[in-house]
Parts: C-alpha cells; structure tokens; sequence
C-alpha cells in the first residue's frame, strides 16, 4: 500500500511527519509518500541525515495552516499539501491519504476531490475509544455539526460496517448518545433519529449516556459532530488528568516511589488502555476514498498508527463497502455543499 501523508500537518509539522516516516521504514511494508513543500521536507530529512532517495516525496506549493478557513483555503490555494494528497488519491497513485493537518479543510478537500460514495449524504469522522474489555467506535466527531434524523441513521450504518470489516466485531451493536436510556429522553434530534434507527436493519440497542461509552460502551456510538467532538475531548483530557493525578501523587514522597517502581508493570498497561495515542487516527467515512485524519497534537507513534489504519482500510477497500452498506431507502434528501459545512478544528 501507498500512503500519502500530509508533511505540513499538526501543530508542530515537518519534523513530526519526517520522524513519523522515520519509524515505519522498518516497521511496515507500506510505502509512505511525503507531500508538501519539497525544499523543506528534504532540508529535514538533510538534517536527520536520512537519504533522499529513501522516501518518496510528492511536492505541494502550499500548505494551509491550522488557523485558516477551511472551505476557503482549500479553494484559494489550489496547490495545498492536503489537496494534491486527495488528488494522488483520485489519480489512484496513492492508496490512502492521511493528515493531521486542518481536519475541516481535509474533510472540504475529500468532498471536493474524492466526492461521495452513492447513498450517502454527509461523511462523518469516526474514532475508536478507549473502553473496557470492548471495541468501541463513536461517530461523528466533528464533520457534521448539525445533521437531520436521516444523516444519523446513514451514521449508524456506517459506523456499523467499519466497525465490522475493520475492527472485527461481528454484528455490532448501536447506540444513540443521549442523556439518559429511557426513550422519552433526548432533544428532538436524537428522538427522531431514534425512530429511524429502530426500524432500521441494524442492531439497535437504544440510547447511551456519556457515562457508558468507556465502561459498558456499545460497538457503535452515534451522535452529531458538536456533541461527538465535545465528548471525545473530554475523554482525552479526563485520562491525560488522571494519569498526571496519579503521578503526581505517587511521586509525592520515598514511600509512594517505592510503591510506583514496584507497579510500574500495572501503569504501563493501565496507560496502554486509556492511551488515546494508540488509535491513531479518525476515518473519514463516507467519501470516495480512504482518508484519515489524526489529531493535531499527534505524536509519531500516533501518526504511525493512522498510517496503519488507513493501509488496513485501503487493504479492505473501505469505500466498497460502506457503499454496500448504506440502503437506498435511507434519507438522502440533505444534498450537502462544501459552503453547508463545519468542522472543528
């Protein structure tokens, strides 16, 4: 597999990206294709003293920074790394496209670039969570602000067939979040949207409350992207805090460092679960291609793992089958346009 990956993306940029690529040159048999500025990417890779003709490098003009408008960029500099990434992607000359750049811009590119596959209305970001002894997914997180019942429901579909060729959960389970399980709880949103899915084809189990999606989560979470993107970021920094809690308490005298070095075994496997750095990335599903987007503060053991993903959904042909497993009988009456839509950063 050919994976494009997107040199100028993250908050810290080239160096993230070049060491990224770094370590998957032994670790995987996938070919990364850098993009962006090439006198840039080759003065890092000069300075790392990492031969040029060692990784591919595809040059892009421009780059859009994380402060820019999304729709608006991705328009105006036409040449952007993220743009020409989804064009390799088009051309077929790349497999897969992954970014931790401008995710509303990724997102305004693909749909301009790779389109939508039939059936579906609006893409959404998905991402596995951290939850006890499961496989949990949560979509969306952050393309669709404010989605109709419809969209939802195509949502559920899809979350439910990554969740099955991808992570392998045979017939998983769905799930509205809501505040509260009792169906007369929720906004006019999630009760419509329940209706759908409780006629729908899927394995519908009803609503979930925030507290459930870490402990006793269902395979699939489906939510809008501003209450998803809330959510989602909660959770990181509710696990970020508590393992600076407890290091901080277990560092506060000898007793608690003899303490800490004699379960250190215990943390490290403590932290590998609740560790959002080992998902990696968020797939974009829904569009003409594979593409993932990764966080913006990813490191390169995350980017590492977006890559990952992304080969396994390319090897998959993950279009494909999100294609088949949207029905046509779902609501596509909201044509959307790039101008429609909002991404958080």
């Amino acid at each position: 597999m050919r994976i494009a990956l997107d040199a100028h993306g993250g908050d810290v940029g080239i160096s993230r990206n070049v060491s990224a690529v770094i370590e998957t040159l032994d670790e995987t048999r996938h070919r990364i294709v850098l993009v962006g500025i090439k006198s840039e990417i080759e003065a890092e890779l000069k300075r790392r003293s990492v031969p040029l003709g060692q990784i591919d490098i595809v040059h892009a003009e421009e780059m859009i920074g994380m402060g820019d408008a999304a729709v608006q960029s991705v328009r105006r500099k036409a040449h952007n790394s993220i743009n020409v990434a989804m064009q390799l992607a088009r051309s077929g000359d790349v497999d897969a496209v992954v970014s931790a750049g401008h995710s509303g811009a990724v997102v305004a590119s693909a749909l301009i670039t790779l389109g939508r596959i039939p059936g579906v209305t609006r893409p959404a970001l998905g991402t596995r969570i951290p939850a006890t002894g499961a496989i949990a997914f949560v979509l969306d997180i952050g393309a669709v602000i404010d989605p109709k019942p419809g969209v939802l429901l195509q949502f559920g579909y899809l979350g439910a067939a990554y969740a099955s060729a991808v992570l392998g959960v045979s017939n998983p389970t769905v799930a509205l979040l809501s505040n509260g399980e009792e169906s007369s709880k929720g906004n006019a949103l999630t009760r419509s949207a329940r209706e759908l899915l409780e006629q729908s084809s899927l394995n519908f189990v009803g609503y979930v409350e925030g507290r459930d999606m870490l402990h006793r989560p269902p395979s699939v979470t489906v939510t809008d992207g501003f209450t998803g993107n809330i959510a989602l970021k909660v959770a990181e920094g509710t696990a970020s805090g508590i393992q600076s809690l407890i290091k901080r308490e277990l560092m506060s005298s000898w007793r608690t460092k003899v303490l800490a070095m004699m379960l250190r075994p215990t943390f490290r496997q403590i932290r590998k679960e609740i560790d959002f750095e080992g998902i990696g990335g968020a797939p974009l599903l829904g569009v003409r291609g594979v593409v993932f987007v990764a966080h913006g503060h990813s490191t390169p053991l995350a980017l590492v793992n977006a890559i990952r993903s992304a080969a396994q959904g390319a090897e998959v042909n993950l279009p494909a089958l999100l294609q088949d497993a949207i029905p046509r009988s779902t609501d596509a009456s909201e044509i959307v346009t790039t101008e429609q839509f909002a991404v958080s950063p």
